[in-house]
């Protein structure tokens, strides 16, 4: 058992060569139309809660998400692949950015890549 606590901890402050933050851009604008600020927010979870969530857009990876952090950027309206790395699981959704100022996707564990706006009034993320 103290085996695993040491190998947790030496995992944990190397950071196992973890992606965190920008990882790069996500795809720039073309100027076809304007663009919408689109918001992904990691929803708070105990499942990996101690790994970043990879973030990804057609199969690039974008950003590393701690448990509840979000990251903004700018995409044009249109039909891309949202998807994520959590630890061993990868999940991938088609999400249309539709042609509004802003929008808010949640992203979740067991493979939940959601607009707010599917999320009824009151109800909390999962």
């Amino acid at each position: 058992m103290k085996r695993l606590g040491l190998i947790i901890a030496v995992l944990v402050v190397t950071g196992c060569g973890w992606k965190i933050g920008p990882i790069s851009y996500p795809p720039q604008a073309t100027g076809r139309a304007n663009p919408s600020e689109v918001t992904v927010k990691r929803v708070d979870s105990i499942m990996g809660l101690i790994v970043p969530m990879i973030f990804m857009i057609d199969g690039v990876e974008t950003y590393g998400l701690w448990t509840g952090e979000s990251y903004t950027f700018l995409l044009e309206p249109g039909d891309y692949i949202f998807g994520y790395f959590l630890g061993f699981n990868e999940c991938q959704q088609y999400i249309r950015i539709k042609p509004v100022p802003s929008q808010l996707i949640y992203l979740g564990p067991a493979c939940q890549i959601r607009p707010a706006d599917t999320i009824p009034p009151g109800a909390t993320p999962r």
